[in-house]
């Protein structure tokens, strides 16, 4: 009788377990973080110089900067939209930025408060498009890329400008040059605001709001949500990020070129898609951001490691985004209990 009740607490046990096992693995961040260990283990047995801490030390220098785009892409996608200019807004700020500085010859500060309303300003501008005039958001924002792509060539005909050494910049320069740690300063913006936008996500009724228009507009608008101003939010969020992208990557560099931020919108979509954001909408968080960063920057860093070919890196980044969109479609599908 002991043994039949030890058996049956066994198998208990055993049933709990699995169960406990299951429901880790389901959340979606643990299924990319365990690629993501398995990779490294696999890399660092080929090439132990994966893990010397100055190459782990340039890999997060080299994805904090596009990854503090992806923190605002993040929210834009999260509310079933998408915008692709993000990378070559990039490229007309900093530019601008520089051109304010070196050629215009404004104040620093005053400059910098300038490229925030620009960048702002420019994401607003998608944000009226795509919410309120109700055009598609890939029309809208490609035709913002081309635009940004544009200006930032035509501003200087195309030709660097550099700051670096001016009057009046060298605390600037020097700051964003610094490294503490063998990072930089743009990393530790990074993950702040990574953290932030968890807990925005998470904690806040704003968060909820997003997760509902994203999930089903028709029914947010339904509950009470204004979802225009939600989604507009978002823009403004993500314009934050750029112009504080704009301004670290200056700083960083000393020096502003019209090909700064050029692709940066793929690596960002597609690190978005692989952590587990929806790009659908209603779903992900912004660890998953992280975790898809860290993946993606990951493969790119090891691609170089192996002397692959860098320009196999583009055609990785499709395959990347192709087999993220179908292993969200089959997630939405199981949710959804369909099978086929």
């Amino acid at each position: 009788m002991n043994k039949d009740r030890y058996g049956e607490s066994g198998i208990q046990v055993k049933n709990g377990v699995g169960t406990f096992f299951r429901r880790i693995m389901a959340i979606h961040e643990v299924s990319v973080l365990i690629p993501l260990l398995v990779l490294v283990g696999i890399v660092t047995a080929i090439n132990p110089v994966f893990l010397d801490p100055y190459n782990l030390g340039a890999l997060a220098r080299g994805f904090a900067s596009w990854g503090l785009l992806a923190i605002g892409e993040t929210f834009i996608i999260m509310v079933g939209e998408i915008d692709i200019s993000v990378g070559s807004m990039v490229s007309f700020g900093t530019m601008f930025l520089a051109y304010l500085v070196a050629v215009a010859g404004l104040p620093l500060f005053l400059a910098i408060i300038i490229v925030f309303l620009l960048t702002i300003g420019l994401s607003m501008v998608n944000g009226f498009c795509i919410v309120k005039l109700k055009i598609h958001a890939f029309i809208t924002t490609i035709a913002m890329l081309n635009i940004c792509n544009g200006l930032s060539r035509v501003l200087t005909y195309a030709r660097p400008i550099t700051i670096y050494g001016m009057e009046g910049t060298e605390g600037y320069t020097n700051f964003g040059m610094a490294e503490p740690f063998g990072l930089n300063w743009i990393f530790f913006f990074f993950i702040a605001f990574i953290f932030i936008g968890q807990f925005v996500l998470r904690k806040t009724s704003y968060g909820r709001k997003i997760y509902a228009t994203g999930d089903n507009d028709n029914v947010a608008r339904m509950a009470g949500i204004n979802t225009d101003r939600i989604k507009l939010s978002t823009f403004f969020i993500s314009g934050v990020m750029v112009g504080l992208a704009c301004v670290m990557l200056l700083a960083k560099q000393g020096t502003a070129g019209p090909n700064f931020g050029q692709g940066w919108e793929l690596m960002i979509i597609a690190a978005t898609a692989i952590g587990g954001i929806s790009l659908t909408g209603g779903s992900g968080s912004m660890i998953g951001t992280l975790i898809g960063i860290i993946l993606f920057a990951t493969i790119a860093n090891i691609l170089i490691l192996l002397e692959v070919n860098q320009h196999f890196q583009a055609v990785l980044t499709g395959i990347i985004m192709i087999l993220s969109v179908i292993i969200d479609i089959r997630r939405k599908n199981k949710l959804l209990g369909n099978n086929d």
